[in-house]
Parts: C-alpha cells; structure tokens; sequence
C-alpha cells in the first residue's frame, strides 16, 4: 500500500506568513491545515514503523504470511470490522471539518465583530458577525473535543495492549480519567474498532473483554449457618431458669416441689447427654412442658409484687399450686420413661443369659430327660 502524500504538511512556513499578508482568513486556514496534515503524517509514520518492529520479531516468515493485498483481512488484536473502520474515518473527518470551519468562522466573525464596533459602527452587521463568532467558537470547540477523544481513545488502546481483558477501573487509572468520563470514552473507543471487531464491556464484572470470554465473577461466599446452641448450654440455661425462680418464691412448700423439678430435669438433661439418641424422646419436653412450667412459676413468682391480692390472684396462685404435683408427676415419669428402652434391652440380655446358662448347665438346675 503506497503512503499518502501529505502536501500541506510541507508548506513552507514563510509562504504561509505571506498569504497571512494578503489574506488573514487564507493564513488561518492553511496554518491550520498544515498543523493536522503534519500530525497525520507523523501518526502513520509512526504505524508504519510499528508494523516494521512486528514483521521483524516475528522473522522471516512474516513475509510469507503477511497480506499481500489492502483489502486481503489480517487478524490481530486491532482488526476492526469495515463498518468500525468507517465510523472511524467519519469521526475524524468530522473533527477536521469542525476544526477548520470553526477558525475559520471564529476568525472571520470576530473580524468582522471588531469593524462593527471599532471602525465604523454598523449595528445592521453586528447580529450577523456575533452570530457567525458564536457559530465558529461552537463548531471549534466540538472540533477540538472530538479530537481530543479520538486521541484518547488510541491511549486507550496503547494501554490495553495485548491483553485479551482489563479491568475498567485498571484501564482508567492508567488513562488518569475518571470512571464516568471513561466509560463513555471506552464505549466510543469501541464502536470505532480501536479494540477489534469482538470487543464489548462486561458489566458483570466491569471489564474490558478484547477477545475471548469474559472472566467469571467472583462467587459470593455462603453464609456461615448460624451455629446452633449445644445442647449442654440450652441444659444449663434451663436449671439456672428453674434455680433463679425458686429463689424468688418465698413458700417453703413450693420450693421443695421446685427443687424436685429441678433434680428430675437435671438427671433428664444427663441421660440425654450421655445417649444423644433419647434426645427425640424429649422433643415435646422440651418444647413445651419446660416452657410452660417456666411461664407457671415465673407468673407465681411475680403475685406477691401486686399491690392489690384479690381473688383472681388467689384463685391464681392456687391454680399454679395444684399444678405443681401434676408437673412434678410428668417430669419424674418423663424421665422413667427414657429408662424404658433399657430395661427392655436389660430384660432381653437377662433372659437371654439365663437361658444360655440353662442350656450348659451351669444354673445347678438338673433338666428332666
């Protein structure tokens, strides 16, 4: 592919400075015409050398490999698709356009906005020439913002690399822009194929995929289960319960009947600890006889601070009483009953042991022939 020619580029300065004389908005404008010219130069200057340093390192075979016609597609981290290309090209050439016609108008206008009001005062001309100023500035400034996003876009570019993904927030503390600024950047960058044809913006994981898949987002960790209280401090909470709401009831007869729940449960509690397996025997205990004698006494414990003893708290105080024996009752057959399985495994060895011993005559019994 021959290079372009660049022949504003080579304008001789003087030759500008002498058209500047005989026409200023003609020095302006091939003032500037040179200034992008030579900077396009300089941009394919140096692309050419960098394709240069990448057929060498790749040696001779490159040569071999490398495209032999302009349209012939090569693939590579840069390939953008045609239609990337040319919204490329378009973007560029409408910042030419707008950086161009922008000085011009600006000049032109400003020019002619100092006539109007130094010169020879004409009002009639002054809307027009703010206008045409206004214009210019307008068309400049978008010019030059549009060439200031096309250089950042190719930063962009150099900083991703090779790379087939990159973190946005790491792309962007390179570029030294902010995340809101950058993003759109990016967004730009890629419609216009600085990153190749198949890049796009992960938002899962807020990167920058070049090539390839993107990468997973890290998993959220499971929530620990809550652990669940053992079994030994839900035993002691429950005696302590019992101990503190005997110490509250002065009546010497209930506190024996609570002292007896409280010698019932805590051998309850051992035998569950010692054989884990009775625990389902104990499910509707704990579940609901406990709490209920615990709510019993706790309101028992709470009459004598009433300011007033009538006959409803009598009447309640004497309900609670009489439950007393029926919850001491449960409690003790509660626990004869975790001994059921025991005595019926007691009660199978025994009688398994006798008859062994029966049958080898070990008993002093004498077997009848």
């Amino acid at each position: 592919m021959q290079p372009k020619k660049h022949y504003f580029a080579h304008i001789p300065t003087i030759a500008i400075f002498i058209v500047f004389a005989m026409s200023a908005p003609l020095g302006v404008l091939l003032f500037i015409l040179k200034s992008i010219d030579k900077n396009a130069e300089k941009e394919e200057k140096a692309a050419a050398q960098a394709q240069a340093d990448y057929r060498s390192d790749l040696g001779p075979a490159s040569a071999q490999t490398a495209p032999q016609q302009e349209n012939e597609p090569a693939y590579g981290h840069d390939v953008p698709t045609k239609e990337q290309k040319d919204a490329q090209n378009w973007h560029k050439t409408i910042a030419v356009i707008c950086t161009i016609l922008g000085a011009i108008f600006l000049f032109t206008g400003a020019e002619e906005l100092i006539d109007c009001l130094f010169d020879f005062p004409d009002f009639d001309d002054l809307l027009p020439a703010l206008a045409t100023t206004i214009g210019g500035a307008g068309a400049l400034w978008t010019g030059l913002r549009m060439d200031r996003t096309r250089k950042l876009e190719r930063l962009l570019d150099k900083i991703a690399g090779d790379r087939d993904n990159i973190p946005l927030d790491e792309l962007f503390a390179a570029a030294g822009i902010d995340a809101a600024k950058g993003r759109t950047v990016v967004e730009s960058a890629i419609s216009h194929g600085y990153f190749g044809a198949d890049a796009y913006i992960d938002n899962r994981t807020n990167t920058l995929v070049v090539r390839g898949a993107a990468p997973q987002p890290p998993r959220k960790p499971k929530p620990a289960p809550a652990p669940e209280s053992a079994p030994a401090d839900q035993y002691i909470a429950i005696l302590q319960q019992l101990q503190q709401v005997n110490d509250a009831i002065p009546d010497p007869v209930m506190t024996t009947k609570i002292s007896r729940l409280e010698a019932v449960s805590a051998r309850i509690f051992e035998l569950a600890k010692q054989d884990p397996g009775k625990k389902a025997q104990l499910q509707k205990f704990m579940d609901y006889y406990l709490p209920t004698a615990l709510k019993l006494l706790n309101t028992y414990a709470s009459l004598p601070a009433q300011d007033v003893q009538g006959e409803n708290i009598a009447d309640v105080k004497k309900n609670i009483e009489r439950s007393m024996d029926l919850l001491v009752t449960a409690f003790e057959n509660q626990l004869d009953k975790l001994f059921q399985s025991d005595a019926l495994d007691v009660s199978a060895d025994v009688a398994a042991l006798e008859g062994m011993l029966n049958m080898d005559g070990l008993t002093g019994n004498e077997f009848t022939k």
